[in-house]
């Protein structure tokens, strides 16, 4: 019996890890190729709007220094039902998720047609999903720049600010963020929030520069 038990346990956990690697093993019903990337959907993707949103994030990902081929090209949207659960476990309340090495990209409840994802959270749970898109890919570039260990070598809040920089902010804005404070909450939003905010600080010191930004921040 704990022999089968074992090979049972050892099974689903090789086949999380497998389908945590190859979401597109979860067949999603719906994919639109759109230039380099690759888009998977649980519902019907509307293609002239899914081709404004792809835009819109490159635009964005353009204007930051360290822009290059590193982010991810393989998104899965999710209506936040099992797929989600399974590739995303414990995280209802996150918006997005970017996988180190492998460079995908899942979301939660995504609604292509009108730019946005959400999720469960009372707080900030609503975001473009285009800045979404902005925001995980340049982890991506992160980790393709300042080296694949950058998640772990760099605090959140620069990795997270720097990220919300580049999408163009956060769920935030200054007058919902310093709401949150004034009633001593501590939601998660407000370290991307405070983050950013302290990544605009440094930038504008030490003239724009995202490498001594890192380089500083990365100092033991």
């Amino acid at each position: 019996m704990r022999k089968w038990l074992s090979m049972a346990v050892t099974f689903v956990c090789v086949a999380w890890v497998f389908c945590t690697v190859v979401p597109e093993a979860l067949a999603f019903p719906h994919h639109l190729q759109v230039g380099d990337t690759q888009l998977y959907s649980d519902t019907p993707i509307p293609e002239r709007a899914a081709r404004n949103i792809l835009a819109r994030s490159d635009r964005l990902l353009r204007a930051s220094p360290i822009a290059g081929p590193g982010y991810g090209r393989r998104i899965f949207l999710t209506d936040g039902g099992w797929r989600w659960r399974l590739l995303a476990p414990g995280s209802q309340t996150t918006i997005a998720i970017s996988r180190p090495f492998i460079e995908t990209i899942v979301f939660n409840r995504s609604d292509i047609a009108n730019d946005s994802v959400m999720t469960r959270a009372n707080t900030a749970g609503r975001r473009s999903l285009s800045g979404v898109i902005a925001h995980e890919r340049t982890h991506g570039l992160i980790r393709a720049h300042f080296g694949p260990l950058a998640d772990w070598r760099y605090p959140t809040w620069l990795r997270e600010g720097y990220c919300d920089l580049v999408a163009g902010g956060g769920t935030l804005s200054d007058a919902e963020a310093a709401a949150l404070k004034a009633r001593g909450e501590t939601a998660p939003a407000l370290v991307y929030y405070d983050g950013r905010k302290r990544v605009e600080a440094v930038l504008k010191r030490n003239g724009g520069s995202v490498e001594r930004l890192f380089a500083e921040a990365g100092k033991p």
